[in-house]
């Protein structure tokens, strides 16, 4: 039993270590050709240089914790501390939003929603959802600069990263569900809206009616 849990240690820990080594050309991948991305996870083919999509994903809203309390100057604070609202929120913020796109995809393929069909598609919408993650994060702490050429850097980031994940989702639904490019932008609107909907409670939960 013993030599079981070290050897899942052991795995859990190179899992997450090859995973940072091999982040920065998964994102690269991701961000230059996500469909491609998508088709090497869906055919089940994992690439020597590549992370799998849900540990892309918890890596990206790792460091967009990490680089928010880098620049606010609290990560010294943060480490000697319990205070873990705002990860906790990233993580199920950003997890509703392939959660959401997955469940939503399904459905209007008439599709039933279980663990057996709901896994492959919530694989490759972490593979979206993480450099949106990242992005989206970034710009939240650039607007909240004192500075107004920063918080406008911070804006145009922020509609920048909108704009990438909202053309990507467009893409997959026009494949998935084979329907005209306006009807998949359209779809994929809406079900973006209903991924930001879905975060207003945990953030009322987690953060506060304040926020963090």
């Amino acid at each position: 039993m013993e030599r079981l849990r070290f050897r899942t240690m052991g795995e859990i820990l190179y899992e997450l270590m090859t995973g940072l080594l091999f982040y920065p050309r998964t994102l690269w991948r991701v961000l230059l050709w996500p469909a491609e991305a998508s088709a090497t996870s869906q055919a089940g083919r994992e690439e020597g240089d590549l992370i799998s999509p849900p540990l892309f994903l918890l890596i990206s809203i790792l460091l967009a914790q990490a680089l928010d309390l880098f620049l606010r100057g609290e990560l010294g604070e943060a480490a000697a501390s319990s205070g873990l609202g705002p990860l906790l929120f990233r993580a199920v913020a950003f997890s509703l939003f392939p959660l959401v796109m997955a469940v939503g995809t399904l459905r209007r393929q008439g599709r039933p929603v279980d663990h057996a069909t709901l896994r492959e598609p919530f694989e490759l919408q972490c593979l979206c959802a993480a450099p949106f993650a990242l992005s989206l994060s970034v710009a939240v702490i650039l607007i909240a600069s004192p500075t107004a050429s920063t918080r406008l850097a911070g804006a145009a980031i922020g509609l920048a990263a909108v704009a990438w994940y909202l053309c990507v989702q467009t893409r997959w639904l026009h494949r998935r569900l084979a329907v005209g490019s306006f009807r998949a932008f359209r779809t994929a609107t809406w079900l973006f809206a209903v991924a930001l909907f879905c975060c207003l409670p945990p953030a009322l939960l987690i953060l506060g009616p304040r926020g963090p």
